[in-house]
């Protein structure tokens, strides 16, 4: 642990309760390391908070600029959104604040500013990064928009969840690698779920190592959101578990573990399970980011109360990968948590009730985005904000 950053609060136990608390917690977590200093979240709520969703721009009203569904949403630091379209995928697109006006960039290709998949783009310092997912390389582009350099990505299957820029202009990004693959002294039969790059395309190193059943396949989830705090320290949340580490992202040392208990938590041991009526479904963290006050927004997916109503079969002729069963629409519900890790409390833990926006996408603190087909797709932009705080 740096001497210069001393560990965030701890909720204080007695030595028999701590323990008790790390035993059950090994046995809850029984594949991947946990830090020395575990903090378990307290839903200490705030009786007087609550989350105010409102309208805000619509992108798309001209009928060209959205381009179906977008897997990728940022917002900039000067207001303007980035799309990153499922259906053109050699290029991304830049709206203004409004909406009003629109920019493509780039276009299909080898060479700069070219590209075979954008999958992520991401803002630092006036720059920003295009993750290639077929090219396997970041394209960095200056405030004009024109690609400055290129940093190689060393991964085989690169279908991880987020990528996240460190305050040294290193790029965190989340995907599978088998130890072997990523060069790095490790146990053969382990393999890494974050790996860092330096600023020049250098590897720096890989980290939150999970046991592997072969060199493609980890015993466990490997998809993780990640976040820079202010102290540039990075956070990486397990997908399928309430699970949130703190770790030094120049050595990769994990400093501290938050785990959330509550009732309606299911873990599913971190894997993806079939759909069964004798399981509901498992909570699953499907986005996290951390707001101006560095309080953590955490979007989760819980099963419904009445989901047993919802599951459906299948039928004889699904594919046998799709097993005997599917939860059905309205089988979950979608959560939103923020909490405070300084005190390691939850404030706030409030049931999104916006069936009427259809798809909806929460992609930066205090924004989230909703995709219609009125006669043209379009995407409209709704501010989230914490008040009574």
């Amino acid at each position: 642990m740096t001497p210069s950053q001393p560990p965030l609060s701890m909720v204080t136990a007695s030595v028999l309760g701590a323990l008790t608390l790390a035993l059950a917690l090994a046995s809850l977590l029984p594949t991947t390391t946990l830090a020395q200093e575990v903090t378990v979240l307290t839903e200490d709520l705030c009786a007087a908070c609550s989350i105010e969703t409102t309208p805000d721009a619509l992108l798309g009203a001209d009928g060209e600029s959205v381009i179906g569904i977008a897997w990728d949403i940022q917002r900039l630091t000067d207001g303007r959104f980035t799309m990153a379209f499922q259906d053109v995928i050699t290029e991304f697109t830049i709206f203004s604040a409004d909406g009003s006006q629109f920019r493509r960039v780039g276009r299909e290709g080898e060479g700069p500013g070219e590209y075979r998949f954008v999958f992520w783009v991401r803002e630092h310092a006036n720059l920003l990064h295009v993750f290639d997912w077929k090219r396997r390389q970041i394209t960095v582009l200056d405030d004009g928009l024109e690609a400055i350099r290129t940093l190689p990505v060393r991964c085989l299957d690169c279908n991880g969840v987020d990528m996240a820029i460190l305050p040294d202009g290193a790029v965190a990004l989340n995907y599978f690698l088998a130890a072997a693959d990523a060069e790095q002294p490790a146990d053969a039969n382990e393999g890494f779920a974050v790996h860092i790059i330096e600023a020049n395309g250098e590897p720096r190193l890989s980290l939150d190592g999970i046991p592997m059943k072969d060199r493609f396949d980890p015993v466990e989830d490997a998809d993780r959101h990640l976040q820079v705090a202010r102290d540039g320290f990075l956070l990486v949340a397990h997908r399928r578990r309430y699970r949130i580490d703190r770790r030094d992202p120049a050595t990769g040392e994990l400093l501290q573990t938050f785990v959330r208990e509550a009732d309606w938590i299911r873990d599913s041991g971190g894997n993806r399970e079939p759909p069964s009526p004798d399981r509901p479904p498992a909570t699953t963290i499907t986005a996290m980011h951390m707001d101006e006050a560095e309080r953590l927004w955490l979007n989760v997916s819980r099963s419904a109360p009445d989901w047993r109503d919802r599951v459906q079969s299948t039928g004889p002729g699904a594919h046998p990968e799709e097993g005997r069963y599917r939860y059905g629409p309205g089988s979950t519900e979608r959560v939103m948590e923020v909490v405070d890790l300084e005190s390691g409390r939850v404030l706030v833990s409030q049931v999104l009730d916006l069936e009427e926006l259809g798809w909806w996408f929460f992609f930066t603190p205090g924004w989230l985005a909703s995709y219609s087909e009125d006669g043209y797709p379009q995407y409209r932009m709704w501010r989230m904000r914490l008040v009574g705080l």
